[in-house]
């Protein structure tokens, strides 16, 4: 008698069941870390291209050149004169904005329980919100930054910027270029080439 063996047997299924399980939960797991990387990286390359805008405010603040932005001029640290007031008194009266006046107020934006939460050393590492403002889309759009994701709180005079959300990573939020961990990126380069 000829027994026909044109078949999986149960064992050979159970075991290409689990290979297939396993090939498939490294590669939703590297998908994941993939995704969580890119985020990373594209909150750096914000919190970069801002800090050179910043910079190049900086560099206008300091030189007393003019900005326009929105349709408005900000010159240097402001312009101001002088003024004699009824008792006799002088006082000084900014009669253009400086380039620190750029953005829009905090409290105008954001509750005070947010501020107090961002500005802080244990999330931010700053506790001064004094001198900062707020950068919408519409001003980063105007400094010539477009498509950002992200939006910032900005001291031009301390050439400081803060992330208003902050990007949770490894447990931990950033909101600062500072935070972001170093060396995510690198890799450590061994010469196996000797002379």
């Amino acid at each position: 008698m000829k027994r026909d063996n044109s078949g999986i047997t149960l064992i050979s299924l159970v075991i290409t069941i689990i290979i297939l399980f396993i090939l498939s939960s490294i590669a939703i797991y590297s998908g994941v870390g993939t995704i969580r990387s890119a985020r990373l990286t594209k909150f750096t390359v914000e919190l970069k291209m801002m800090q050179q805008k910043v910079n190049e405010l900086y560099d206008s603040y300091t030189n007393n050149k003019s900005v326009i932005v929105n349709g408005i001029e900000y010159m240097g640290k402001g312009e101001y004169t002088t003024q004699t007031t009824d008792d006799g008194q002088t006082q000084m009266i900014k009669t253009k904005q400086g380039i620190q006046d750029i953005g829009n107020n905090l409290e105008e934006n954001f509750s005070t329980s947010k501020l107090e939460t961002i500005f802080s050393i244990e999330e931010s590492g700053v506790a001064d919100k004094e001198e900062y403002k707020y950068y919408d889309a519409e001003t980063l759009q105007a400094l010539g930054l477009e498509n950002m994701e992200y939006t910032f709180f900005v001291n031009v005079e301390k050439r400081s910027i803060i992330s208003t959300v902050g990007l949770e990573y490894d447990g931990k939020t950033y909101y600062t270029l500072d935070q972001v961990p170093d060396g995510v990126y690198n890799v450590e380069y061994n010469n196996t080439e000797r002379n």
